[in-house]
C-alpha cells in the first residue's frame, strides 16, 4: 500500500512563498521577464534616445517611463531588491543639494525648480539591484548590447561611405519621420566633419549627437574587449567610431583600455597598443583620422569644443568662487550651469558645454558634489560586474558630457553596470582565462552571450554580501 506524501510543514511553506515572491531560484519565466525589462531600456537609449515626451511644458525621456515602470515591474515580482548603502547616501546627498539650492535662492533669487525636482527623479533609479538569482544574465545583456550598437555601426559607416563617395546625401530621416514637437531639441545632431563640409558626421541617425554615438560605440568595444567577443565586432565599432570624428568617444575608449591594462597586465597591454599603432596609422592616411589628428590641440584654442567643454566651464566656476567664496559650498543654484551656457551661446554663438561634474560643482557646491560622488560610487562602480565599464562609464558623464540630466544616455549604465552590482563577472572571466590558456569554458559561454555563474544565497533582506 503506498505511503500518503509527507505534508510539508511550516518553513517548507514559507520557503516556497518566499521563493514565489521574491523570484529566487532558477527560473525561465523570471529570465525571460529581467530580460525583456532590460532590452526595452537599451531599445529607448538608443533607437528612442531623441525621442521626448511633452510633459507640462517639459520633454521628458523616453527611456525614463521605460526605467520606472521597468524597476516597479521587476520590484513588484522580486526580481529587483534595495541597494540600501546606495539609498541611504542618495537621501542625504538629495537633502544637501535641495539645501543648498533653497538657500541660494532665498538669498539671491536664483534657482530653477524643475532642474532641481528632475536630479532625484533621474537618479533614482540607481538604487536598486537585481536579485542575486538574475544576475547570471549579464552575459546575454552584454552581449545584446554590443549587437545593437553592431547594428548602428553599419548603419554609421554607411552614412559615411555613401557620403564620401557621393551615392548619397544626410538627410536626417528621424526629424522627417517624428514630429519636431517630439524630439530633444537643443542638440548638435548633424553638423558637419569640418567647416564647410558636405560631409555630416555619423550619428546613427537616432543618436542626439555623434559625440554621444561615438561614446556608446566606445563602451560597445569595451565590452566585446572585457567579454572577447571577437575581432570583427571589434573592428567594425572602431571604424564606425573613427567616422563619427568625435574626439570624446576616443577618450572614453583609452580610459577604458587603460582599466584594462591595468586589470590584465603588460602582456596583454602589449598587443593592445601594437593593434592601436596599426589601426591608428591606417586612420591616419584616411581624410578623417586627419581631421582626428588635427583637433589634439584644441583645448589651447579658446573656440574649440575642446576648450569649450573641458577648460572654460571650469573657468566660470572658479569666476564664481572668487566673486561669491558662498558658492563653493552652495553652489550658484540650481540649473545655473545651463543658463549660463544659454546666455553665453545668446551673446556669442559658442555652445559651452557644462559636464556632470561641472554642473555638480556650479550649481549645488563641494559638499553636495562629494556626496553625491560616494552615491554615484556605491550605485555603479562598487563591486560592478565590469569595473572596466563601470569606471569609464562614470569617466564620461562627469568629464566628456553634460549627462547629469540626461537620462537617455545615463540610463545605459543600469543594465552594463548598476542592476548587476555583486556580480563579479569580468573578475570571473578574468579568473577563467588565467586558469586556462584558451580561456577555458566561462569565455565561451560569455561569447554566446549565455554564461552561467553559480548564484549565490540570498540574504533575508536582499542586501549585498
Amino acid at each position: 500500500m503506498p505511503m500518503p506524501s509527507p505534508i510539508p510543514d511550516l518553513a517548507t511553506h514559507q520557503r516556497r512563498a518566499t521563493t514565489r515572491r521574491t523570484g529566487a531560484g532558477p527560473s525561465s519565466i523570471a529570465d525571460r521577464r529581467v530580460m525583456a525589462v532590460l532590452t526595452a531600456l537599451l531599445v529607448s537609449v538608443t533607437v528612442l534616445q531623441r525621442l521626448a515626451l511633452p510633459l507640462g511644458g517639459v520633454l521628458l525621456a523616453v527611456s525614463v517611463v521605460v526605467a520606472l515602470a521597468g524597476i516597479g515591474y521587476l520590484l513588484y515580482h522580486g526580481d529587483v531588491v534595495e541597494n540600501s548603502a546606495a539609498t541611504r547616501v542618495f537621501v542625504v546627498a538629495m537633502a544637501v543639494c535641495f539645501l543648498a539650492a533653497g538657500i541660494v535662492l532665498l538669498r539671491s533669487g536664483v534657482g530653477a525648480v524643475t532642474s532641481l525636482v528632475y536630479l532625484p527623479a533621474i537618479w533614482v533609479v540607481f538604487c536598486f539591484r537585481l536579485h542575486p538569482a538574475r544576475q547570471h544574465l549579464y552575459g546575454r545583456v552584454a552581449d545584446r548590447f554590443e549587437k545593437l550598437m553592431v547594428l548602428f555601426a553599419v548603419v554609421g559607416v554607411l552614412q559615411t561611405v555613401g557620403q564620401a563617395v557621393g551615392a548619397w546625401t544626410y538627410v536626417d530621416v528621424v526629424l522627417r519621420v517624428v514630429p519636431g514637437e517630439l524630439l530633444f531639441t537643443g542638440y548638435n545632431t548633424s553638423y558637419p566633419i569640418q567647416y564647410g563640409s558636405p560631409i555630416i558626421k555619423a550619428n546613427g541617425f537616432v543618436f542626439v549627437e555623434p559625440s554621444i554615438y561615438a561614446q556608446f560605440l566606445a563602451l560597445a568595444i569595451l565590452s566585446t574587449l572585457v567579454r572577447r567577443s571577437g575581432w570583427v565586432r571589434t573592428v567594425l565599432l572602431a571604424v564606425a567610431l573613427v567616422c563619427t570624428i568625435s574626439g570624446t568617444g576616443l577618450l572614453f575608449l583609452a580610459f577604458g583600455v587603460a582599466v584594462l591594462a591595468v586589470r590584465r597586465g603588460g602582456r596583454w597591454t602589449a598587443r593592445i597598443v601594437a593593434a592601436a599603432a596599426v589601426i591608428g596609422a591606417v586612420a591616419l592616411m584616411t581624410p578623417f583620422g586627419q581631421i582626428i589628428a588635427s583637433r589634439t590641440d584644441e583645448t589651447s584654442e579658446t573656440n574649440s569644443s575642446g576648450s569649450l567643454r573641458f577648460v572654460q566651464p571650469y573657468e566660470r566656476i572658479v569666476e564664481g568662487w572668487s566673486t561669491d567664496p558662498w558658492s563653493l559650498l552652495l553652489g550658484q543654484g540650481a540649473g545655473s550651469a545651463d543658463d549660463l551656457a544659454d546666455r553665453i551661446f545668446a551673446a556669442t554663438g559658442l555652445p559651452i558645454n557644462f559636464s556632470g561634474l561641472a554642473k555638480l560643482l556650479m550649481e549645488y557646491g563641494l559638499l553636495a558634489t562629494l556626496l553625491f560622488g560616494v552615491f554615484v560610487w556605491l550605485a555603479v562602480v562598487r563591486r560592478s560586474p565590469s569595473p572596466t565599464l563601470s569606471l569609464s562609464s562614470v569617466f564620461a558623464s562627469a568629464v566628456l558630457t553634460g549627462a547629469l540630466l540626461q537620462p537617455q544616455v545615463l540610463y545605459v549604465m543600469l543594465p552594463l553596470c548598476s542592476l548587476f552590482l555583486g556580480h563579479h563577472h569580468e573578475a570571473e572571466l578574468d579568473a577563467s582565462r588565467r586558469r586556462s590558456p584558451r580561456g577555458g569554458a566561462a569565455v565561451a559561454a560569455e561569447r554566446a552571450g549565455g554564461a552561467r555563474i553559480t548564484v549565490p544565497p540570498a540574504s533575508p533582506n536582499g542586501n549585498l554580501s
